[in-house]
């Protein structure tokens, strides 16, 4: 009798809760090494958004520069994005400054800030602040 009900519990099919219990368990620490991955990658590509609309801004203001010799006088038109709110600073005869704020969007907290300095000789320096 007792072998007939050994025998008739092997024959059964399914998951234990405990066994459920530990897939869930492996799963969730999976994702908890995954995320900050994730969320590095996604910042990486708000940033190179900011890079890449600042590069567009620097080609407006090196273009008026060369025809007028002086960056006094330039109001170019900023770029316009969801994540980012974009300036030009006050110019120089000699050097123009743009920036791009963050919003509060996605990974970004608002408080990072790309900024893009283009000098007469043609150089620009970009730094960031806030990753």
């Amino acid at each position: 009798m007792l072998e007939r009900i050994w025998k008739a519990r092997r024959d059964e099919r399914g998951f234990t809760l405990i066994e459920l219990i530990m897939v869930l368990v492996i799963l969730g620490i999976l994702l908890a090494l995954a995320l900050p991955a994730y969320l590095g990658t996604r910042k990486k590509a708000y940033l190179a958004e900011a890079d890449q609309n600042l590069q567009e801004m620097r080609t407006q203001a090196w273009l008026f520069y060369v025809e007028k010799g002086t960056f006094v006088g330039f109001s170019g038109t900023p770029a316009t994005s969801p994540s980012w709110t974009y300036t030009f600073g006050t110019p120089t005869a000699t050097q123009i400054t743009m920036t791009a704020d963050a919003n509060a969007v996605g990974p970004l907290s608002g408080s990072e800030q790309v900024t893009l300095t283009l000098s007469s000789n043609g150089t620009a320096t970009v730094t960031s602040s806030g990753f």
